[in-house]
Parts: structure tokens; C-alpha cells; sequence
């Protein structure tokens, strides 16, 4: 190595409010901070994947504030049932977000966060190893029950956020060396009510999914901190891990719904959050 830190961007699933991702990339941006690695699940693996595609700060939010719910879902109109909504709409939206045809160019390395249905194993797809297009986005983006799976060749996904919602192990392996996590939920003890109806039910259910991995992963980074200082790991240097949480709770719903004027007030969140709680250079 050239001695130059490799820098990591890890974004997790949390739907309609990944427009804080979206604020929290504009600060990096403005203070210089690029990532050399990006690793996203859900509508993290879409901001990342924008991000690794050339798109600048002003181009993601631009794409944020144009998008609306109708362009991500509608009820499933076909026979058989397979969800409550059909993803058509997103996968036209998705060229809004990232430009395919620079991404197989990119210089960055992209880890996409899925679950692969017939094994129930997360499966980590990386562009040093697959052309990755819009179903390998969509594949971690399929939320089940609420999305359909995505078929890729012969094995179907759902959203990586089922097994791993903030992927921290795909940055170290990857051999980050500084690593940035931006969650959608804040983190420690939450003050839910118990829901009333079922859609308030299955937004609560979504978020305890999100947020069931990070406390993982982390004590996985702390364990590797631990052996490196032993001298006892040798393939890893000391990993700096920082985290960005939002300052303030969002409603759940706002995980299936996507409307400009709340995305906008995300993406300054986000960007404030950053400003205040990161310390990079």
C-alpha cells in the first residue's frame, strides 16, 4: 500500500428516509472525504451505487427531490400475489439515481448487500466480481412482503437488510482502514408504542430489522482493533470506525413513502448531523 488510508462508505436500508445519506455524502463532499469503497443495503446499496457511478452530491439530492412514491411502487396489479407492491416504477426511477453505463468504469470498490432466498445466506455482490446492473440494486432493495423478490439468473433476493442491514464486515474485509456507517434509525433505547394497525405493525417490524445487525458488526471491528494491537492479526491495520445517526426520529411509514419536502428536510439533517458529529479530515 502507498500508505494512504483506504477509505469506506457503508450506507444502510431504511426506504424513503436514505435521503439523509444523501445529506450526510454532501458534507463529505464539501470537506473533501472520498470514499475508496462503498458498501450499501436497501436504499443504501442506490446511493452508493450513485455515488461509485460518478454522481455528485448535487446530482443525488436533485434525484431525492424529484422522486415521489408513485415513481418507487404501485399496488401489484398481476396474478399471482407475490406483494403488496410492484418495484416496476423503481426500476425505471433507478436511472434517475445512478448512471449504469459509467459504473462498470468506476475506480471504487461496490459491495451490494442481498439475501439469497434458496440458501437464506446473505450474499454480498462485488463489482470486482460481477457487472453489477439494475437488478443486483433491486435484489437488495426487495423488502419482503412488501417488494417482490429479484430473480438474478437462477436465484431469487430479497433486501440485504433481512440478514445484514449495515454490512460492516464487507468494508473490513475489503481492507478499509477508515470507515464511515451512516444509519437511518437512531441507535440505543428506542420509545416505540406498540403499533395500532397493521401498517404502523409492519414499519416497526421493518425498522427492528434494520438495526438488528449493527451492534454485531461493530463488536466484530472492535474484536479485529483488539487482535491487530496484540499483533496477533496481520492482514488488518487499526480501523477508525465513525457513526452518523440522525438527530431526530422519523415517522416509520416514511420507510415505503418518498415525497420531496420531506427528503429535502433529511438531506439537511443529514448534512448537520455530519457537520456535528464526524471528525475528518
Amino acid at each position: 500500500m502507498d500508505g494512504k488510508p483506504k477509505r469506506a462508505l457503508v450506507l444502510s436500508g431504511g426506504g424513503g428516509r436514505g435521503a439523509y445519506e444523501c445529506g450526510v455524502y454532501k458534507y463529505l463532499e464539501e470537506i473533501g472525504w472520498e470514499p475508496d469503497i462503498l458498501v450499501g443495503t436497501s436504499i443504501g446499496a442506490i446511493n452508493a451505487a450513485a455515488i461509485a457511478s460518478g454522481r455528485s452530491a448535487a446530482d443525488l439530492e436533485a434525484a431525492w427531490l424529484a422522486t415521489r412514491t408513485k415513481d418507487i411502487q404501485r399496488f401489484w396489479r398481476l396474478k399471482p400475489w407475490k406483494s403488496i407492491y410492484d418495484t416496476a416504477p423503481w426500476r425505471k426511477t433507478l436511472h434517475r439515481y445512478i448512471d449504469f453505463d459509467a459504473l462498470p468504469a468506476t475506480d471504487k470498490r461496490i459491495l451490494i448487500a442481498t439475501t439469497e432466498l434458496e440458501t437464506g445466506q446473505l450474499r454480498v455482490f462485488d463489482n470486482q466480481e460481477v457487472t453489477l446492473t439494475p437488478d443486483h440494486i433491486l435484489a437488495s432493495c426487495s423488502i419482503p412482503l412488501v417488494y417482490p423478490w429479484t430473480k438474478i439468473e437462477s436465484r431469487h433476493y430479497w433486501d440485504g437488510a433481512v440478514m445484514a442491514n449495515t454490512p460492516l464486515s464487507g468494508a473490513i474485509d475489503a481492507g478499509a482502514d477508515e470507515i464511515i456507517i451512516v444509519l437511518l434509525s437512531p441507535i440505543g433505547e428506542r420509545h416505540m408504542q406498540p403499533p395500532r394497525w397493521p401498517w404502523h405493525a409492519l414499519t416497526v417490524v421493518l425498522d427492528l430489522a434494520l438495526s438488528a445487525t449493527y451492534e454485531n458488526d461493530l463488536k466484530q471491528l472492535e474484536n479485529i482493533n483488539q487482535l491487530v494491537a496484540a499483533q496477533i492479526d496481520s492482514k488488518h491495520r487499526q480501523i477508525t470506525c465513525q457513526v452518523v445517526t440522525p438527530s431526530q426520529e422519523t415517522d416509520l411509514l416514511r420507510i415505503i413513502r418518498y415525497e420531496p419536502d420531506f427528503s429535502a428536510d433529511l438531506i439537511q439533517m443529514g448534512y448537520d448531523d455530519a457537520r456535528e458529529e464526524l471528525d475528518v479530515a
